[in-house]
């Protein structure tokens, strides 16, 4: 029996899809269950569990053998993310894949709070003696569905990037595919898999979007202290626009490059999806 943490998210409803397709044996921990089954169908087990309730999330895992750990950033990420550790120890599962961050982040001096969180929690994890096996994935070509409105709006896409930097950009459901491939097969104890497809530059993506939408889109690329003053406007905690702001610099330097592997063919079992397939199948999302 696999558990699953961190189902509703789009990472975590692809592992899901990717999971009923291999005919896994699997439960979701949500913490709501009924608002979870709507996004995951019905055919899904589904139990109530919180990461700040430890107790809760040992009931909800008892009975699983691998566990699949994910959750949304936040200041708490490092201690409920270790209740799940310590439940899945608790319970006796012997496995646990945590979805992480991207590589350029993770360290233990990471200027970004969310880096050095990922790192703590990769380091427990490595020593707390079960299995594990980490997944680091690159840019999600997701991240452009939080442009949509800009794209229909105004046209264009401000990013403080340049426009042809090389970018590692992976879609979500290419990473829940090489999770799923992880979580039902063996021979993936102790290994971290860098996932990425090849170099997209943010101009090609958008080129791809554009093309699939038949709108021209402009690609604007902004200094970084008007994307920080853009993200406080908005309200974002100093955290994340920390978090944010550090990756963009990394990226904007072209340290967020493809990993130059085929992890994501060999786990999976086919060619990573394309800025032009993620275009194809979002394209509603940019229209209007």
């Amino acid at each position: 029996m696999i558990g699953v943490i961190g189902a509703t998210g789009s990472t975590g409803r692809a592992l899901v899809a990717a999971l009923k397709e291999k005919g896994a044996d699997f439960r979701c921990l949500v913490r709501d269950p009924a608002a979870a089954a709507e996004k995951l169908g019905g055919d899904v087990e589904l139990v109530q569990a919180d990461l700040a309730d430890a107790a809760s999330l040992e009931a909800g895992l008892a009975g699983c053998d691998k566990v699949f750990l994910l959750s949304g950033h936040s200041p708490v990420m490092v201690e409920q993310q270790m209740n799940a550790v310590n439940a899945a120890k608790a319970v006796g599962a012997n496995h646990i894949v945590k979805l992480s961050g991207g590589s350029v982040i993770i360290k233990e001096d990471s200027p970004a709070m969310i880096g050095r969180g990922h790192w703590q929690i990769e380091e427990a994890i490595k020593t707390c003696g079960l299995d594990w096996t980490i997944l680091r994935p690159g840019f999600f070509m997701q991240n452009f569905l939080n442009m949509a409105e800009m794209i229909k709006g105004m046209g264009k896409v401000m990013m403080p990037l340049p426009a042809d930097v090389g970018l590692g950009m992976i879609d979500v459901r290419d990473t829940a595919d090489a999770a799923a491939t992880v979580l039902t097969s063996d021979g993936h104890a102790g290994q971290t898999y860098e996932l990425s497809g090849p170099n997209v530059s943010p101009a090609e993506a958008i080129s791809a979007i554009g093309a699939v939408i038949g709108k021209e889109i402009a690609f604007v690329q902004v200094p970084m202290e008007g994307a920080i003053g853009a993200m406080k406007e908005r309200g974002m905690p100093d955290w994340l626009v920390d978090h944010q702001s550090t990756l963009m610099g990394i990226a904007a330097e072209g340290n967020m490059g493809s990993f130059g592997n085929d992890l994501i063919e060999t786990l999976s079992g086919h060619a990573p999806r394309t800025p032009a397939d993620f275009a194809k199948d979002h394209a509603a999302a940019f229209q209007g």
